[in-house]
């Protein structure tokens, strides 16, 4: 069979097709990744020789130029933002303080309320125990046991005024009669309690 022969010339041709695929490629990449850096750069190329010569001459003209540059309005409106947030956190903040502030206000009223109150409580209790201690059964017991004492005191001095001839006998008997009524009833209320007491002490009450 014939052997098919590929010329010098042709491999020469494919070569440089693909040099040239290669070129284009390249050149196409680094066009993309050229504009891509300058899309955040100022182009200088729209100004003219005057406008360029302000630039390097004057500040504020080379600081507007700058502002314009959409990487320094990116920047601007992040800075915006954060500024934006770091005021709502401070108002939150601040919100929070007042009303923490507000809770420790009513805490402490709350406490001063509790606290008065827990006053009155112990001058009621005392009071309380107090009553209870004049009616209590025994201590009126007691108060009647005194009661008649002090009415067989009256009558004994009665008796003595009289004696004296410092009343006359309607009088002394108007005066002793009460005295010993009363001595009489306040014994006999005493005798009834006293019973009562002993009867509820046998029961275990």
């Amino acid at each position: 069979m014939p052997t098919t022969q590929h010329s010098p010339q042709g491999h020469g041709h494919a070569q440089a097709h693909d040099h040239s695929l290669q070129g284009h490629a390249l050149d196409k990449y680094d066009g993309k990744d050229a504009a891509a850096d300058n899309s955040n750069m100022p182009n200088l190329s729209t100004l003219s020789l005057d406008e360029l010569k302000q630039l390097d001459r004057d500040p504020e003209f080379f600081d507007d130029f700058i502002e314009e540059m959409s990487v320094v309005q990116h920047l601007n409106e992040e800075l915006d933002s954060m500024m934006n947030q770091v005021e709502s956190i401070s108002r939150e903040n601040e919100s929070k303080g007042s009303h923490l502030v507000e809770l420790k206000r009513r805490l402490s009223d709350d406490y001063t309320a509790l606290k008065t109150l827990g006053e009155k409580c112990d001058q009621l209790n005392k009071k309380y125990l107090k009553k209870s201690e004049e009616y209590a059964p025994q201590h009126i017991r007691e108060l009647l046991q005194i009661a008649a004492s002090n009415a067989d005191a009256d009558c004994d001095r009665h008796v003595e005024h009289f004696l004296n001839g410092k009343i006359d006998v309607q009088t002394f008997l108007n005066t002793y009669q009460s005295s010993k009524k009363i001595s009489a009833e306040r014994k006999a209320k005493e005798e009834r309690l006293g019973t009562q007491l002993s009867a509820l002490e046998r029961a275990g009450i």
